[in-house]
């Protein structure tokens, strides 16, 4: 028996467009963060004569780090243009005041996060795994 559709109320859409922008630009900002990071100790590496096998395979992980940041990148763009697309067709509808926070959130992006300079220049904030509850998202 097929499942029956059910709609997403325009509000649900909403909160899920919008944490998933914020989770891209956290991606996003820790692909740029690991580059930098990588690129240090593959450096520290060289300096210190390591092994040439071991240089090796650490620039290998590097360039895997420098694939990453453009298509992250354009995994947000992407998102960023979803979200954008929904607040034109839908912002008249959503006049809930529990909509409002994400209406705030979802401007936010739309005002400052389609640069993608403004994006590397932000701060990334590490979540420590350790204060976490069990089953409880980050």
């Amino acid at each position: 028996m097929p499942k029956k559709s059910t709609k997403i109320p325009t509000s649900k859409q909403l909160q899920i467009k919008v944490k998933s922008c914020e989770r891209l630009k956290k991606e996003h900002q820790y692909y740029i963060a690991e580059v930098a990071e990588n690129e240090a100790k593959l450096a520290k590496m060289k300096q210190d004569n390591a092994d040439k096998y071991d240089i090796k395979r650490f620039a290998e992980v590097l360039e895997e780090s420098h694939v990453m940041v453009p298509d992250s990148l354009a995994r947000l763009n992407s998102s960023l243009d979803d979200l954008m697309d929904f607040l034109h067709k839908f912002e008249p509808d959503l006049v809930a005041d529990e909509d409002q926070e994400w209406l705030e959130k979802a401007k936010k992006f739309s005002q400052n996060d389609n640069d993608p300079k403004s994006l590397a220049k932000d701060e990334v904030v590490e979540t420590n795994v350790n204060d976490l509850n069990e089953g409880e998202a980050f």
